[in-house]
């Protein structure tokens, strides 16, 4: 199945309209559901399943972005049968519920205009002052004619970006950060760029921004004192969404 990850990622991406099931899409390429699920977990770093409700989640983000739908239908073009599953799935991968992620695309993007210097975000999840603690170093690079309004860099659970990164900064003018308090753990280092622009949208639309990751998985405390480069590129058909609310993240009550 390793040979076929990028062909299953890119059917469940267009297929996203129809009642898929991680079954149904198993049975589609000739596996059951529990080799489909182990694999696809072993080969990607995530589960099938979570993979699926952030790819839904993502299309109504964009609906709702463009007002090309209410919130009702923007549940139903995902493919959600349930509207209170869909806001659940949407809260939990955004930090706001439907509605209020509609009422605060204004403020936020506002918010994200007037940052002048570099903003780190710290998770609630740290280590405790009395926990041994470690540190990284990144680095973001990007091609010479893109220019850059924020670099976001963070440090995730998951390949996956849908959920608060344990510890994150947006890079306005210094291309290079050390992360540090860092608990021992495993972590993905993940980056993504949001070009200069006057189109609110780009801020809370992530779906054709830059991003980069580092391919390794970060180990703690094997990783300690490690300098990473990222590489800015454009979206592969098979990359997972980037669902994190950047302006909230930087508005967010944990933010030093």
């Amino acid at each position: 199945m390793q040979e076929r990850v990028s062909e299953i990622l890119i059917y469940m991406k267009d297929h996203l309209h129809e009642e898929q099931s991680i079954e149904a899409i198993a049975d589609h390429f000739g596996y059951s559901k529990y080799y489909f699920s182990r694999t696809f977990k072993q080969a990607t770093g995530f589960a099938a399943s979570d993979y699926l409700s952030s790819l839904k989640v993502e299309q109504a983000k964009q609906d709702l972005l463009r007002k090309q739908a209410d919130v009702t239908h923007a549940s139903l073009n995902a493919g959600f049968m349930s509207l209170g599953t869909f806001s659940k799935n949407f809260t939990e991968k955004t930090g706001l519920s439907p509605r209020e992620y509609i009422k605060e695309v204004d403020r936020l993007y506002g918010v994200a205009q007037t940052l002048e210097q570099n903003t780190v975000y710290r998770g609630d999840n740290l280590a405790a002052e009395n926990q041994l603690t470690y540190q990284i170093h990144a680095s973001v690079h990007y091609p010479d004619e893109f220019k850059p309004a924020i670099i976001f860099v963070g440090l995730f659970n998951t390949p996956i970006p849908n959920h608060r990164p344990v510890i994150g900064v947006a890079l306005k003018n210094n291309l290079h950060h050390t992360f540090i308090n860092i608990p021992r753990g495993k972590y993905y280092l993940l980056t993504c760029a949001i070009e200069k622009t006057r189109n609110p949208l780009r801020f809370f639309d992530l779906s054709d921004c830059l991003r980069g990751r580092v391919e390794q998985t970060i180990v703690l405390p094997e990783d300690d004192h490690r300098e990473f480069s990222l590489e800015l590129r454009p979206p592969l058909p098979e990359d997972p969404p980037i669902l994190i609310n950047l302006p909230k993240l930087l508005t967010d009550p944990f933010k030093k």
